[in-house]
């Protein structure tokens, strides 16, 4: 009789694959990971939540400061509209630090104040000097201003109410 191939195909046989491990229940390794990162999750949520409703007067201030600049692009009476910048940073600032640290302040104690919320020198020594002439200025000496110097004090408005580091949260 002969001796069976070992390397027939005829004694090949069908491979027999285990059950299937099941994911059920897990592992509590598996519970305590999904706890971990359902708080983490929550805490990052709640942080983001309270940064972006204690920035609400920084938004609207922008909106306002948007519309103050399409109407002096759109007008030519910038003597008119010029006034209002120093009164919305002024009330922006108020809405930041609060009305005891910012409503006495004036000239270039004022100005100080903006440079130093913003580590930066564009109030006392750049454009955001023209801030206080906006504030006392008649509006013969506004209409004076060049289009480069609105826009360069438009500028320095925005880059305050953008960048001032508010280091005192309040509600609105």
């Amino acid at each position: 009789m002969k001796t069976p191939d070992p390397t027939s195909l005829q004694n090949l046989h069908d491979i027999i694959s285990p059950n299937p491990v099941s994911w059920l229940p897990p592992a509590p390794g598996w519970y305590a990971l999904g706890l971990t990162i359902l708080l983490l999750v929550s805490w990052f949520s709640a942080l983001k939540y309270q940064s972006w409703k204690n920035n609400k007067y920084r938004r609207e201030a922008l909106i306002e400061l948007d519309e103050i600049e399409k109407e002096l692009l759109n007008s030519t009476s910038a003597q008119q509209l010029l006034p209002l910048l120093p009164k919305l940073i002024k009330r922006t600032a108020i809405a930041a630090y609060g009305r005891s640290a910012v409503a006495s302040l004036t000239g270039d104690d004022w100005l100080g104040f903006l440079d130093k919320t913003v580590s930066t020198q564009i109030f006392t020594k750049g454009s955001g000097l023209l801030l206080n002439d906006c504030s006392y200025q008649p509006a013969a000496q506004l209409a004076e201003f060049s289009s480069k110097q609105v826009a360069e004090l438009q500028d320095a408005v925005s880059y305050w109410i953008r960048k001032h580091k508010n280091t005192i949260q309040i509600e609105i």
